[in-house]
């Protein structure tokens, strides 16, 4: 049978008022302070800041249409979904734009406290047992939960229970850096530190659940190339990127010239820097289910610097 399994990163997908008009009195000298506003004729709504005092609002409604024929167009199976704000906004997406294409639905909580965004899944098999790890140490870093959203585990299940596939799902931490803090070169050093410290963990955990003889994947919004030090510990564990030679399903309108290689999921333009191209979203595959990959696929967007979210989708078609 086929499964197709994919990765997005819908991009702050929130369930958010839009309120306009100033914030500056909310603020009072402190990054982040929940404030509560009574309505007439509705039930309680809070305001939220992000850890930079910016007012956390609802996507766009254009920006999410255009995610949801995304989503749709591609038709796949499993989507493992980055930057949820809850399940009840992933629930009313699937309802209201996706017309209630996935029933089954999962979100859990995970550890972003300044943007709240969390991973989810979206599928039309239904999904077995579910796992956070974002309570899980770093030897290194015993303080602290190690993942700054969190790495979660599915399992796939056919219509007679039985699992077809074990899906990690993870967002790591960003290569963005504040330019404002005292010292930027040092702030990015960190962030690539804890990405390879993250990868390490995956690695860790899917080690001690999984055997090498078992059918699973790890995917996501790694917000780094598969081939840089931060990930070097994917392929040292064995697994198998699945999209070195993706087929791109659209097309870019830009006079931008385009990289030979499709395997790109996000673009950047720093000033007076070469535009970069960049495999961020990702599939790796266990040694296992390696051999039963069809072919991989990049949903491309039909503008450059954004199409309803600044990266791709991308997805695999597997022999299962």
């Amino acid at each position: 049978m086929e499964l197709t399994v994919g990765t997005f990163n819908l991009n702050n997908l929130f369930d958010r008022w839009n309120f306009t008009g100033a914030l500056e009195a909310l603020a009072s000298g402190s990054s982040s302070v929940p404030a509560t506003y009574e309505f007439d004729n509705e039930h309680r709504r809070r305001l939220q800041l992000d850890g930079h005092g910016k007012l956390l609002t609802a996507k766009k409604p254009e920006d999410t249409t255009r995610v949801a024929e995304r989503l749709l167009a591609a038709d796949v199976d499993v989507w493992i979904v980055q930057e949820i704000e809850n399940v009840d906004v992933l629930r009313e997406f699937n309802r209201e734009h996706l017309n209630g294409s996935y029933e089954h639905v999962m979100v859990i909580d995970g550890n972003d406290s300044a943007r709240f965004i969390d991973i989810g899944v979206l599928s039309r098999r239904p999904i077995g047992g579910v796992t956070s790890y974002q309570r899980t140490f770093h030897p290194d870093v015993p303080d602290r939960p190690i993942f700054s959203r969190d790495l979660v585990e599915a399992e796939i299940l056919d219509a007679r229970g039985r699992r077809l596939l074990t899906v990690f799902g993870t967002h790591l931490k960003s290569k963005f850096v504040d330019f404002t803090v005292a010292d930027p070169v040092a702030a990015a050093a960190a962030a690539q530190l804890l990405r390879t410290q993250q990868a390490e963990t995956i690695v860790r955990i899917m080690g001690s659940r999984m055997s090498s003889r078992q059918r699973y994947l790890l995917c996501g919004d790694m917000n780094d190339t598969p081939d840089s030090s931060a990930l070097v510990a994917y392929a040292q564990a064995g697994l198998v990127n699945a999209l070195t030679a993706p087929t791109e399903i659209g097309a870019v309108q830009t006079t931008v010239d385009l990289p030979a290689s499709p395997a790109w999921t996000s673009t950047f333009k720093e000033s007076k820097q070469p535009r970069t191209f960049d495999l961020i979203d990702q599939i790796w595959l266990s040694p296992a289910l390696a051999p039963r990959l069809r072919q991989a696929f990049i949903g491309r967007r039909r503008k450059l610097a954004r199409d309803g979210t600044d990266h791709d989708p991308a997805w695999i078609s597997l022999d299962l």
